[in-house]
């Protein structure tokens, strides 16, 4: 395996990631010492009901952070290392901040706000790396506030010009549509997400954007929040010569307790079956989700 690092970039990325979450580790910390003798026991020795309804509890939490259009309200970290870039073989690092925000517009219709704010520290070949913020990719899915077998969303998806360097994004407005769709019988969840940008302004001097983003990913659900799984994620480039760069990750994950706050860490791993000739040859992921039930 071609792998490459730079320690400086990657102890930036996990200062950051702790600053993040140091908020909610104090409230968890504040809360604990606060809890009384008696109460610290049960919370730590449940009796055999409690556990049962906490595991059926983290079983349905997993099936809705695997669901794009649930009702759940999330914050997803999301980091990524691609390995092997550039006649260097170095390490990219990526930290995606994705947060979603479901709410109704009527009885029968719910949108969900899906954002992903890029944070880059991509490898040069001349030993350098350039870091920032990249673009901002926003969807709004319009699904139906109950789902019946076959869960869907439809909607818009917008580029935004946000990148900190301009080799980390695009210098381009995009617009395009997005489809989600999903089901979920038993123990598996079974889908694809769909959505395919162009650009309508920006920079004159930099390429048009034409890109499309195709996502299958099958989930299955162990209990108590334990789930396995596998995902592509074709990231296809018409303006490019190589057109698809396409990861194929194997993931495992579970729902547990952070304080209160029930938190879906995710680990995930897989080779790239495609990608351009400089581009990485291997993806590896860590993903915290924070929910917030309602």
């Amino acid at each position: 395996m071609r792998t490459s690092s730079n320690r400086r970039a990657g102890a930036a990325i996990v200062l950051f990631l702790a600053s993040l979450a140091w908020p909610v580790l104090a409230g968890a910390q504040a809360a604990t010492q606060a809890a009384t003798p008696a109460a610290s026991q049960a919370a730590t020795d449940p009796g055999p009901q409690e556990r049962e309804e906490l595991a059926a509890k983290a079983a349905q939490l997993a099936k809705q952070t695997q669901n794009p259009v649930s009702s759940l309200i999330s914050v997803p970290f999301q980091m990524n290392w691609d390995m092997g870039i550039g006649d260097r073989q170095a390490t990219g690092a990526l930290l995606n901040f994705q947060p979603v925000v479901p709410f109704g517009i009527s009885q029968s219709t719910n949108v969900i706000l899906r954002v992903i704010m890029p944070l880059a520290s991509q490898p040069t070949n001349d030993g350098q790396r350039l870091n920032g913020v990249g673009d901002i990719v926003m969807t709004a899915f319009f699904s139906p506030s109950k789902s019946g077998r076959i869960i869907w969303g439809v909607g818009p998806v917008l580029l935004l010009p946000t990148a900190t360097n301009n080799a980390l994004g695009t210098e381009k407005f995009g617009v395009g549509p997005s489809v989600v769709v999903l089901t979920q019988p038993g123990h598996w969840t079974i889908g694809m997400l769909f959505n395919q940008i162009w650009s309508v302004s920006g920079a004159l001097d930099r390429k048009d954007v034409n890109q499309t983003f195709l996502q299958p990913f099958l989930n299955y659900n162990l209990g108590d929040g334990l789930a396995v799984g596998a995902m592509v994620e074709a990231s296809g480039n018409w303006e490019a010569d190589h057109t698809w760069t396409v990861p194929l990750l194997f993931t495992v994950s579970k729902v547990a307790m952070l304080g209160k706050r029930p938190v879906n860490f995710q680990v995930a791993a897989g080779p790239m079956m495609t990608a351009p000739a400089s581009g990485p040859d291997w993806r590896f992921r860590f993903a915290a989700v924070f929910m917030f039930p309602r």
